[in-house]
């Protein structure tokens, strides 16, 4: 038996437990011993029945599809598990579908950056051809994913980073992070279709962390102003905070030459997801990145799950 954070209810959300069943793994699995676990929106959706890329058939169910622990040899780990379960004291994961972390990173921080640092890691590696030098463009740039996307932007040699955000106060910030230009979406709407067509003649790849209205507005505005039709302009929807659709003016698909596509666990390998864990990983090791999480007990997770909050919250075992 073992503790853990319980779901018998996809309408209630999930409850700490002290006497849940410990899972059995079988032979294509290892048992782990969890030390910290995210709570993304990923394991929001997945702990309602909701998430794409899990379906739960039966109650009760374990949330939490990532976190860092212990294997059975004492290596530290970062998990993944597409059936759920990490949100507990120990979990069963498919063989190999972990990256080795080092033991002197903290297991909180790797726990609540890695998913949020995969999306733009996986995005310009596996999803694009970007290339050293190239003009870089993220909407939502003041998020977890998007402060994050910005450093490894930067690390990966984009030679300009525009963020796109609403401005809560904090949007100079942003350019410690990497941004070499910021356009705020708190401004007018004639001022924002100006600022976006302007920086956005030439960028060559847009991170969208935003979808709905936002980028229905920004291609209006960027594909006219382009410098050169024919530079390929791709188009990453990575999340929708915005909105889950859009209005995509017909004419961006014939004027430019505009690639849409998105990145996400149905889009890319195993493999090339776990080389993305592992780079980031690697990267945090060699050079830390600013990311801040908040720790919580996971017995208090019945009352954390219902706040609305932008802090990263990580619960911890």
């Amino acid at each position: 038996m073992m503790k853990a954070a319980v779901v018998r209810d996809f309408s209630t959300g999930p409850h700490y437990e002290g006497n849940f069943l410990a899972p059995i793994p079988e032979a294509s699995m290892t048992k782990i011993e969890v030390t910290a676990s995210a709570l993304s929106n990923v394991a929001r959706s997945v702990a309602s029945g909701q998430h794409y890329s899990v379906q739960h058939t039966s109650l009760p169910v374990v949330p939490g599809i990532d976190g860092v622990g212990i294997l059975p040899s004492g290596q530290k780990v970062y998990f993944v598990s597409q059936s759920g379960g990490a949100m507990a004291a120990e979990i069963a994961v498919k063989n190999g579908d972990w990256v080795y972390v080092a033991g002197k990173t903290d297991d909180a921080k790797i726990a609540g950056m890695m998913n949020p640092a995969m999306s733009s890691w996986m995005a310009l590696h596996y999803r694009t051809e970007f290339k050293a030098g190239q003009k870089v463009m993220i909407l939502g740039a003041s998020g977890n994913a998007g402060k994050l996307a910005l450093q490894i932007a930067k690390r990966l040699g984009a030679a300009e980073i525009i963020a796109v955000a609403r401005d809560h106060g904090h949007l100079d910030d942003l350019y410690e992070l990497g941004a070499t230009q910021i356009v705020s979406l708190s401004d007018d709407a004639a001022t924002i279709a100006t600022n976006l067509a302007s920086v956005g003649k030439n960028v060559d790849i847009v991170l969208d962390y935003l979808w709905g209205d936002v980028t229905g507005q920004a291609l209006t505005a960027i594909i006219p102003a382009r410098a050169d039709a024919n530079q390929l302009l791709t188009w990453v929807n990575i999340g929708s905070v915005v909105g889950p659709t859009t209005a995509l003016p017909a004419a961006a698909l014939r004027a430019v030459n505009l690639r849409l596509v998105g990145s996400g666990f149905g889009s890319v390998k195993m493999a090339q997801l776990l080389s993305s864990l592992q780079g980031i990983a690697d990267a945090e090791v060699a050079q830390p990145f600013v990311f801040e999480v908040r720790r919580e007990a996971l017995t208090d997770i019945a009352q954390v799950w219902t706040e609305k909050t932008s802090e990263r919250i990580v619960f911890v075992l």
